[in-house]
């Protein structure tokens, strides 16, 4: 079985998060770019005349790995991203039923390594 990791984080942590990720031994991550808001709302950034809560810039950061390595990996995610602040991100964990290398058609883990 395989697990997708989908992590939100403040774009200055994103090479730092690479860098621990392929230490760690990652097969690989993409990255996108997201913008949201959190909550609580009322304590977001808010444009002045308006008073309505601004979306944020965020790194989405997407993972596939086999379930054994997700422990792990969220761990150094929440250790690397962690300030404590309001805006740290959020990190969801889905199942992922299949794998496939579109340029071999290996299948399961190994497509993914």
């Amino acid at each position: 079985m395989m697990k997708m990791i989908k992590c939100y984080i403040r774009y200055e942590m994103l090479e730092e998060v690479r860098e621990k990720l392929f230490d760690l031994g990652v097969p690989g991550l993409s990255v996108s770019d997201a913008k949201g808001i959190g909550k609580p709302m009322s304590q977001l950034k808010a444009s002045p005349d308006t008073k309505i809560p601004q979306f944020l810039p965020r790194a989405e950061i997407t993972i596939v790995l086999e379930n054994e390595a997700v422990p792990e990996v969220v761990d150094i995610l929440i250790k690397t991203v962690r300030t404590g602040k309001l805006g740290d991100g959020k990190i969801f964990i889905l199942p992922v039923e299949e794998a496939i290398r579109v340029r071999t058609g290996e299948r399961g883990k190994q497509a993914l390594y």
